[in-house]
């Protein structure tokens, strides 16, 4: 599952994994090409072997035994790469403070062997080849006057190399380009992440958790759009109370509270149309828009609702909790272009009459003759 998850995320932002692919490629080619010096590697190597003129035939064995303990051919390589011996071949170079500051020199020991690897790296492989072969034979003449029995010598010139080992702009492209897909993935897998968040939140403003009915705000934003886009419209509003569980709702468990209010939204969806707005006003209240609905035919619509959301039901499956919500409802439709603060006041007052009254349980606001109806 979460590999169908993560592909399906890859499906919907391929666009973004390929922006990310070419413009890291893209940035390797134009940072190789304009930004990064071509360095080149010159490497020699020399061999380390008893010097028999200077030790009898009988001491060859000795001198070949005290080879392979290692010691002499370090001793050799941190010699060929020692301040004395570079400080001294550029003086017989003649070169000036700073004009090979861009070459490094490296030495390694050939493991289970007695050759030693010199290597020069910087821009130009030709001074680098120069640089090698030069170090290395001011260090073998450098050696030859301190050590007598052990002899080093070249095994291999460095010659200029054709292709650098650093600027290889392709292979770096390869690289950049599977960075970049994985960039391109991470971003792809946080955008969506990230709208999914953003999503649940403007989710959590427009829907009631508890009740999945419109939140408050964007019920009156909808009765706004319509007022709005049909000036002239008839619409009635209206005011539902849960007076049944007024007394015990604080100490209700949360699920059942869900259930209650789940129950009363789904109810009111069922009976009214498809275009009609049911919204949490608050705690105990719902809130319906019915648009183009005059107040008598909104009347007659709620009380059958009323009936309906009337009837005891139970919160459990053994019927041991029983509900009786008592709805009460107040109505006040639109009859001379009133805003929803207006309709809303109207609809509150009708409810109150509700309350009050024993019989009439929806009651619809009239201007005349006595406020109420």
């Amino acid at each position: 599952m979460e590999i169908k998850f993560y592909l399906r995320i890859i499906q919907r932002s391929w666009w973004m994994i390929l922006i990310s692919a070419l413009l890291a490629v893209n940035l390797s080619l134009v940072y190789s090409y304009y930004f990064v010096t071509p360095m080149y590697e010159s490497v020699a190597r020399f061999i380390v072997s008893p010097n028999l003129k200077n030790i009898d035939s009988r001491d060859l064995v000795n001198s070949l035994q005290a080879l392979d303990k290692r010691s002499i051919i370090s001793t050799y390589a941190e010699v060929l790469n020692s301040s004395q011996v570079i400080n001294g071949t550029m003086e017989l170079l003649f070169a000036k403070p700073g004009q090979f500051i861009e070459y490094t020199t490296a030495v390694t020991v050939l493991p289970d062997a007695n050759i030693i690897r010199l290597s020069v790296k910087g821009p130009d492989p030709q001074v680098a080849a120069m640089l090698a072969n030069s170090i290395g034979q001011y260090a073998i003449n450098y050696i030859k006057n301190l050590y007598l029995i052990y002899n080093i010598d070249f095994l291999d010139k460095a010659s200029a190399v054709v292709e650098p080992y650093q600027h290889q702009p392709f292979q770096d492209a390869g690289l950049a380009l599977l960075v970049g897909l994985v960039v391109g993935v991470g971003l792809a897998i946080f955008r969506d992440q990230l709208s999914s968040s953003l999503s649940k939140l403007s989710q959590r403003n427009i829907i009631d958790a508890e009740s999945l009915a419109y939140s408050r705000t964007h019920f009156e934003r909808l009765v706004r759009q319509d007022i709005a886009n049909h000036p002239e419209s008839v619409l009635t509003v209206g005011l539902i109370q849960l007076s049944g569980i007024e007394e015990y709702y604080d100490s209700l468990p949360q699920a059942y509270i869900n259930q209650i209010m789940r129950k009363v939204n789904e109810t009111m969806k069922y009976q009214l149309r498809g275009n009609d707005v049911v919204g949490r006003w608050s705690q105990l209240q719902f809130s319906v828009f019915l648009p183009s609905t005059d107040g008598l035919s909104a009347k007659r619509r709620m009380a059958r609702i009323s009936e309906v959301l009337g009837q005891t039901f139970s919160l459990d499956a053994n019927g041991e909790f029983d509900v009786k919500l008592d709805p009460r409802i107040g109505l006040a439709d639109r009859q001379n272009g009133e805003f929803i603060p207006v309709l809303m006041s109207r609809a509150e007052e009708a409810l109150g009459v509700s309350l009050q009254s024993s019989k009439e349980k929806v009651c619809l606001y009239k201007i005349q003759p006595f406020g109420l109806s």
